[in-house]
């Protein structure tokens, strides 16, 4: 019984959420990783994000976001 209850627990899910529109597709994750990047560039690490809130916008092909309340930016989201 020990070993049928360590095989379950060792199981993980894997998971991926894409966004598609208009025959394009990003995933959730390149999604974020532009912003950060996009973030990072601006700032240059003076003020880390401690609260990011972002809104995916397909019909702008963007992804709009704000950082800590006080910054706002947006991302190309659906590129070829």
């Amino acid at each position: 019984m020990a070993d049928e209850k360590s095989k379950k627990e060792k199981k993980t899910v894997t998971k991926t959420v894409y966004l598609q529109f208009a025959g394009r597709e990003v995933s959730i994750e390149e999604a974020e990783a532009r912003i950060m990047e996009n973030y990072a560039s601006v700032k240059m690490g003076e003020d880390p994000p401690y609260d990011i809130k972002i809104y995916l916008k397909p019909e702008d092909c963007k992804a709009y976001y704000v950082i800590n309340d006080d910054y706002a930016g947006e991302v190309e989201l659906l590129t070829d």
